[in-house]
């Protein structure tokens, strides 16, 4: 038996992916798993990292204004689709799921298209460019957010699963993640990201609070991840304060952290829940239909975070919002409480029983 996953661009497409992979390798004995991306994608070193097998098809995404780029993107997706055609039939799939990137939609229409099950999964609000053309050839539709079913009217069947996470965030305690990254008693501990590709107002703005929060708060540690794309300025010589292109291990850090700074991504916002760490979220303005808004509303209502508009994001704005956090214990106690209401770690059961209820030769059926 064999799956084949379609991901790629950033960690938000690539993590739902690996999460549904080991779902399916801890359940389905001798299960094999393929994963086809792109040549120079994020997805190479995530799924490399993770153990799984990758294969390569060349396509381009289309941006949303009329540009050469776009025809040079067509071509590319016309390419893809010959490409995507010998990957399948050299790797005959049972089942094919893509979580997102624009790799996904010539793997899934070609996939269809050859008989092969499909099964789409849809982390954010609304759903993509590629995942709505994608809707009338996928036979599952697994999405986190209930607003996403509008899209998806023509998929084949269409469930509220919530995101996959890697199941350390649901293992793991604060007091074995603290342990392991040797925090200290009494010491605090700041994650501060803004995507794997990096924001650079997040990463600027943040950079001019560091002197003052390691002034104020002398037991405050801070990881702060500025992405793969991202330059984020001079040296602060503070071993207190570590710098990373971007964190590998999520589940130890954000379960070890006191607070946490961050865009407001679907999967960001997820493990932020499952994690149970108070946050400031700063939504990415430009986001489709400004979707990360959504998400971060959600749990600021629900007292679990703080949301932080990217027009209002200033150092001194950004302290002053830090500052409830770190200075409070009971108030970090609080907003711990509140965001681990939206933890879903029943997400792994129901993903499971819908791929075997579609694709039932996966267990021996």
């Amino acid at each position: 038996m064999k799956v084949l996953f379609a991901c790629g661009g950033t960690a938000g497409h690539v993590n739902p992916a690996l999460a549904i992979a080991d779902i399916l390798k801890r359940n389905i004995p001798d299960l094999s798993v393929v994963f086809v991306g792109t040549p120079n994608g994020m997805e190479n070193r995530l799924v490399s990292r993770a153990g799984y097998p990758i294969r390569h098809i060349r396509v381009r995404g289309l941006r949303r204004s009329l540009s050469l780029a776009n025809v040079k993107a067509g071509l590319s997706l016309l390419r893809s689709f010959r490409e995507t055609k010998d990957v399948l039939k050299e790797e005959m799939p049972d089942l094919a799921v893509g979580t997102g990137g624009y790799v996904c939609y010539p793997v899934l229409r070609v996939a269809s298209s050859l008989g092969i099950p499909t099964v789409l999964h849809e982390s954010n609000a609304r759903a993509g460019i590629a995942a709505k053309l994608l809707a009338k050839r996928t036979d599952l539709a697994l999405i986190n957010f209930p607003s996403a079913a509008s899209d998806f009217k023509k998929a084949g069947k269409t469930v509220i699963s919530g995101n996959p996470l890697r199941r350390e965030f649901y293992t793991l305690s604060r007091e074995a993640a603290r342990k392991r990254l040797r925090i200290a008693d009494g010491s605090l501990y700041l994650v501060v990201f803004g995507g794997s590709l990096g924001a650079k107002k997040l990463n600027e703005t943040f950079l001019q609070t560091v002197p003052r929060l390691l002034s104020a708060y002398p037991k405050l540690t801070i990881l702060h991840a500025v992405g793969q794309k991202q330059n984020a300025g001079g040296d602060i010589p503070d071993g207190r304060y570590q710098r990373s292109a971007y964190i590998d291990d999520m589940p130890i850090h954000l379960t070890a952290a006191d607070a946490v700074i961050c865009r407001a991504g679907a999967m960001t916002v997820s493990e932020i829940a499952a994690a149970g760490v108070p946050s400031i979220l700063i939504p990415y303005p430009s986001a489709a239909g400004d979707h990360q808004t959504k998400n971060a509303s959600e749990l600021a209502k629900a007292g679990a975070a703080i949301l932080l508009p990217d027009a209002e994001l200033t150092p001194d704005v950004l302290c002053e919002r830090l500052t409830k956090i770190l200075s409070n214990a009971e108030e970090r106690r609080k907003m711990r409480a509140a965001a681990a209401r939206f933890r879903t770690p029943e997400c792994e059961s129901v993903i499971l029983r819908e791929i075997l209820t579609l694709c039932p030769r996966l267990a021996g059926g």
